[in-house]
This record gives C-alpha cells, sequence and structure tokens, in this order.
C-alpha cells in the first residue's frame, strides 16, 4: 500500500479567539491522518495565541509567534519556513473545514498529476455552521492557464488550496501586502502550468465585518486594480505577452483617475470579455448582454463589487 503523503497545513492567525477553537476542532476531526500543523501567530493581544498553546501541548502542531502584526503574507510565508510535508494547504482561523477536505484535495491532485495547483470550493456563512454543504452550481470555476481571467479578480481562495510544495518553491515570495498571498500563488502556479477545480464544497466560510476578503476590497475597483497589476508586474514568472497586457490594463484603469468614465476601459474589458467575464454562465446573445453590463460598470469611477 503506498503511504500517504505528509501534508502541511499552515494555520495563521492574529486575533481570531472568537472563533479558533471550531477551526481547529474540525482540523481535530480529518479522516486523513499524515497531516503536520504549524500555527504562526501574528502578534495577537485576545489570547488567540494562549488558545494555540494549550492546543498544541495536546498533539505534535508546532507554534511559533511574534510580537507584532507584520502582516497576512509575512505570517503565511513564515509559516512555510518550517514545513516538511510533500503538499501545502493554508488555514484560516475564523472557517471550519468539512471532515474529508484534506483526503478529498490530496486524492484530487494525485488525481491531476499534471496541474500546478488544485482547490475546492467555499460555502459562506454568518452566526451558526452550516448543518448541510449547498450545491455551488453559481460559483466560479477557475480552471486553466489563461492569466487574463484572474489578473482583475481572485476567484480562489488559500483556504482552499493545495500546492506541492516543491513547486511552490518556484514561486517567488510577494515583497508587499498589496496583493493577498493566496492570489499571488494562484498567479505563479499558473504561469508554471494549469490549476483546477475539485468542484466540491469543502469549508464552511465564515463571513464576519473582518473578514481579510472584505477588508483587501473596500477601496472602488479601478484604484485597486492598479495596485494589484502593478504588483503583478514584479512577478518573475509573468510571461512577457502578459507582461504587455498588464501594462494596456493599468493604463486604460488610470484614465478614471481624472473621469468618471472610460471607453477606452470599456472597449479593453469588451476585447477581452470571453477571458475576463469567463464566470458568467449565460449563453449565446445572454453572455454579451451580461458582458456588456458589467464591462460598463466597471469603467466607471464609483464601481465597487
Amino acid at each position: 500500500m503506498t503511504p500517504q503523503p505528509l501534508i502541511s497545513i499552515l494555520l495563521c492567525t492574529y486575533n481570531g479567539a472568537a472563533f479558533l477553537e471550531e477551526q481547529l476542532k474540525s482540523i481535530e476531526e480529518q479522516t486523513y491522518s499524515n497531516m503536520e500543523i504549524i500555527c504562526s501567530d501574528n502578534g495577537s493581544t485576545d489570547g488567540t495565541d494562549k488558545i494555540l498553546e494549550k492546543w498544541c501541548e495536546g498533539n505534535s502542531s508546532r507554534l511559533f509567534t511574534r510580537a507584532i502584526n507584520l502582516g497576512l503574507n509575512i505570517n503565511f510565508y513564515n509559516a512555510l519556513k518550517f514545513a516538511k510535508g510533500d503538499y501545502i494547504m493554508f488555514c484560516d482561523q475564523d472557517d471550519v473545514w468539512i471532515p474529508f477536505k484534506v483526503e478529498r484535495l490530496v486524492s484530487f491532485i494525485q488525481q491531476h498529476y499534471d496541474a500546478s495547483m488544485c482547490y475546492g470550493l467555499s460555502q459562506q456563512f454568518s452566526g451558526t455552521t452550516p448543518s448541510e454543504v449547498a450545491i455551488m452550481k453559481s460559483a466560479p470555476r477557475l480552471n486553466g492557464e489563461d492569466l487574463r481571467k484572474t489578473l482583475l479578480i481572485s476567484f480562489t481562495l488559500g483556504h482552499n488550496m493545495i500546492i506541492s510544495k516543491k513547486l511552490l518553491q518556484q514561486i517567488p515570495i510577494p515583497s508587499t501586502e498589496t496583493v493577498a498571498y493566496d492570489w499571488w500563488i494562484t498567479v505563479g502556479a499558473m504561469c508554471i502550468g494549469p490549476i483546477k477545480c475539485c468542484e466540491e464544497v469543502l469549508t464552511f466560510w465564515r463571513q464576519h465585518p473582518l473578514n481579510t476578503t472584505k477588508v483587501l476590497n473596500k477601496p472602488f475597483f479601478y484604484k485597486s486594480r492598479q495596485e494589484y497589476l502593478k504588483s503583478f508586474l514584479h512577478l518573475s514568472l509573468i510571461p512577457s505577452s502578459t507582461h504587455q497586457w498588464i501594462l494596456q490594463a493599468i493604463n486604460h484603469f488610470e484614465q478614471l483617475n481624472s473621469r468618471k468614465y472610460s471607453l477606452s476601459l470599456f472597449l479593453f474589458l469588451m476585447k477581452y470579455a470571453d477571458q475576463i467575464f469567463f464566470y458568467k454562465l449565460k449563453k449565446g446573445s445572454l453572455k454579451w448582454i451580461s458582458y456588456t453590463k458589467l464591462a460598463l460598470k466597471m469603467s466607471q469611477s464609483d464601481f465597487k463589487p
């Protein structure tokens, strides 16, 4: 019987005491056994580190702490330094993992050996954890290696990703906190090979006012896209053709710095609509009506997703 590969789960925390214990319990209940948990706390002041200290005493998990919060990316990459596993998975402090999540993702990425990275789906909730998994028909499925599909919008979440440590080490570490680690890794992985979506809900994704994704999406769309695109220019894996596409996109979005609407941005978005708006499930003429409406909204300076 082939031995199970070791999976390194990187659990990163910052003031997550309110929800952390439920997340830890869901990790304990995983059906996959060959795991190591690396906890990295980013200067919590609410007792999160104490919860982790007590939890790690009862198992083989390792905890690393720092006195101050140095940012989300630094926290995850700090944990990565200590990972010994064949595959890496990322874990937030406030979600709940479905018991077979690790087992399913390991099996999926081994079946899709040509994929650079794989990921599952998330079911949003607030309050009480759902007792049943919903069918996610409309959730975007980002597959393949066409970077234009995800350079403007992130469709993958770190808590659902699995990637080999060997491949992850080929992706340069982001030098800033502008682009979150999961989006950065997704783009880097797509530069190396196709990514693949496991079309199954594997995580209950808790929604609350301090969600990192909500904080990152506060600025107006055109302002944040300029920042994100400029960050991706520093990802050395980006091919030259895509590098030029990014420069064009930045130029079009910059027009909204001084006007309320940009026709050139609208035309740019429509030119690449099949890539940028791939997640729209409508077909035929309805698809293009949907594309046009969204491109018109995104071409206005007051647009917020």
